[in-house]
């Protein structure tokens, strides 16, 4: 899927359009011979045009998101509390309240006497304070959208023949595999969440096309209800983005998450994604004794049902099988096109 094309749109919060309208507003001066009454209905002309601008800047982006698929939809609603449809319906009647009181401000600039300056300047005023106080009232909901329009400019443009999303909780390694199986390069590190949003890498198949593959943040043992942001962005991503899911267990001693917890959330992941194949890993092999390992895939293998790869992201300890699988998947599909 391709992302939409925000990078571009600009949505002005309530303090940015209001400084950005007092110094249009400054600019403009008399014309020779025009008299007060005239400046000033078109300085109401030029506000009106610079707010219903910045409203249709803004009806804009939320048309494209709309347009954009079930992914970008959802993690809308997740960043504003409010579905797409809904923010499109109010810019709208925001859109239409504007034009009736900029007429209105026109017709009562227009009844008055062109000597009577002070009235004239409280009429302005009274027009511009309402087109303003339109936007300002739906302040909160413009800071959430530009927060959005920041965080989709982020991330990858997954377009692609075939899209893998590697899933798990926090550091069984999903970075350190992209890394491995593609030229991207996600920043890894040594604490939950590194991976804060989508990071996508490629892998050219000649002549069949594009494997994109997709490390998406870690999914923790919590109720759904109980997610972050961070953890939505992978949940989104399995739900709407993926044709495959590389699902990667990894368990020593000392580390994080128990492999019950993992198991946990395998399920909960697995429920997301109906008749989506799943392939499982189990990672960081090359840390476990030969006898720990055949333990913990056995454990892993009775409770889901499938049969683990083992493997080992740093060490690149059976990653050609990997590859192998997702070009035959890629090419299973051409065929069935």
């Amino acid at each position: 899927m391709e992302k939409p094309v925000l990078s571009k749109l600009y949505v002005r919060n309530y303090n940015e359009l209001y400084e950005y309208l007092n110094n249009s507003l400054k600019k403009i001066k008399p014309l020779e011979g025009e008299d007060f009454k005239l400046f000033m209905k078109r300085k109401t002309t030029s506000a009106f045009q610079v707010i219903e601008s910045e409203l249709n800047k803004l009806l804009e982006a939320l048309v494209l998101i709309q347009n954009a698929g079930d992914f970008y939809r959802e993690l809308f609603k997740v960043y504003t509390g409010s579905t797409v449809e809904e923010y499109i319906a109010d810019v709208k009647k925001r859109i239409k309240l504007a034009r009736n009181i900029y007429k209105w401000a026109l017709q009562e600039l227009g009844s008055l006497d062109s000597k009577r300056k002070r009235r004239i300047v409280l009429t302005f005023r009274a027009g511009i304070g309402r087109l303003l106080s339109i936007y300002k009232r739906m302040d909160k909901r413009v800071v959430l959208v530009k927060e959005y329009l920041k965080e989709v400019s982020k991330m990858p443009d997954t377009r692609g023949d075939y899209i893998v999303v590697l899933a798990g909780l926090p550091q069984v390694g999903k970075s350190t595999l992209l890394s491995k199986l593609t030229s991207a390069k996600p920043e890894i590190g040594s604490y939950p969440f590194t991976t804060k949003t989508l990071i996508a890498g490629h892998l050219v198949v000649e002549p069949y096309g594009r494997i994109v593959i997709i490390d998406s943040p870690g999914i923790l043992d919590t109720p759904i209800e109980e997610k972050n942001i961070i953890e939505y962005k992978a949940i989104l991503a399995l739900k709407h983005l993926a044709d495959h899911v590389v699902y990667l267990f990894a368990y020593t001693p000392s580390f994080y998450y128990t492999l019950q917890e993992q198991l946990n959330v395998y399920e909960s992941v697995k429920r997301l994604l109906g008749d989506k194949p799943v392939t499982i890993v189990f990672n960081k092999a090359d840390l476990l004794s030969k006898t720990e390992l055949e333990e913990y895939m056995r454990e892993v293998e009775s409770k889901t049902g499938l049969k683990p790869i083992p493997i080992s992201a740093l060490t690149g300890y059976n990653l050609d099988e990997i590859r192998q699988l997702l070009v035959s998947c890629l090419k299973e599909k051409k065929k069935h096109q």
